[in-house]
């Protein structure tokens, strides 16, 4: 069935703890990477979240969003002005250097809350103004990506490719998205997976996916311990536990309900195909063709 809600990936540590009764604790910090680990072999796309973000393109490049999973589109807003792109600069660039004071701080032991308290103050403002770029009068264009052997991103001086006509486009490599334009902002559609206030990963709240990480956790602490719980069980067994909850959480996590078993039939059956959907963000992709026979 279709899973709807998250829960705290501590429920799981909770877990091993109520189920294993260890009789060390010195295995929590890398029961949290294992459950990303877990997370990603199961690679269901609905345990991940839809975030959106605006970067700033300098020499034709931006850094990716450190927690960027999978993109779905890119695209420019011509909507906005450049007073705009220039106070949300300034502002990202701000909170940069609070956060390295606030680090600073941290490590020599001093107090900061009045740093933190501007932080909270330009960060409010930069949220406020990072929505502008996706607001419903905003007028995003999408951007292709590139296709060119010399990509806009690398030409170099005097290249005589650099006069010749084409349209705006993106390339993603090393970290880094490459635009064909030398700066500017850029906005960023893409997928992420979600995190609590702790910063523990969020799992989808669904039996198969909590049996799944115990015997994902378990199976890695059978690594560095066979006899970590003389209960019989070894790697071998609680690997195969694994790959079975394994496949029943990404089973149970793909399974549709009735409004997605509509929209992909609205999305299918079709007799004129549309082949102009990315220019309009897949909007109306699931929109029931409607044919006029007069």
């Amino acid at each position: 069935m279709a899973i709807y809600k998250t829960t705290s990936s501590q429920v799981i540590i909770r877990k091993i703890f109520r189920d294993l009764k260890p009789d060390k604790d010195n295995w929590i910090d890398d029961a949290i990477e294992w459950i990303g680990e877990a997370l990603e072999h199961i690679g269901a796309s609905t345990q991940l979240e839809t975030r959106q973000v605006v970067l700033n393109v300098a020499n034709h490049k931006a850094y990716l969003p450190v927690d960027l999973y999978y993109i779905n589109q890119v695209a420019i807003n011509t909507s906005n002005t450049t007073d705009k792109e220039l106070e949300l600069a300034e502002l990202t660039a701000a909170v940069q250097a609070l956060k390295d004071q606030i680090a600073d701080a941290q490590a020599a032991g001093l107090e900061y809350t009045q740093v933190a308290n501007q932080l909270h103050v330009i960060t409010n403002r930069l949220v406020v103004l990072e929505s502008s770029f996706f607001s419903s009068d905003a007028q995003l264009q999408p951007l292709q990506y590139g296709a060119s052997t010399f990509h806009g991103s690398i030409h170099c001086e005097g290249c005589v490719n650099e006069m010749s006509k084409y349209k705006d486009t993106y390339i993603i490599e090393n970290n880094l998205l490459k635009t064909s334009f030398e700066s500017g902002k850029v906005c960023l559609s893409y997928k992420a997976f979600p995190t609590d206030e702790d910063c523990f990963p969020l799992i989808p709240d669904d039996i198969s996916y909590k049996e799944a990480m115990f015997w994902y956790i378990y199976k890695k602490l059978l690594l560095s311990d066979p006899n970590i719980k003389k209960n019989g069980i070894n790697y071998t067994f609680a690997s195969e536990q694994w790959n079975n909850y394994c496949t029943q959480a990404r089973n149970a996590a793909n399974y549709p309900d009735i409004d997605r078993y509509a929209s992909f039939m609205d999305q299918w059956v079709r007799m004129i195909p549309s082949i102009n959907r990315h220019d309009s963000f897949f909007e109306d992709l699931n929109t029931r063709e409607s044919l006029n026979r007069d």
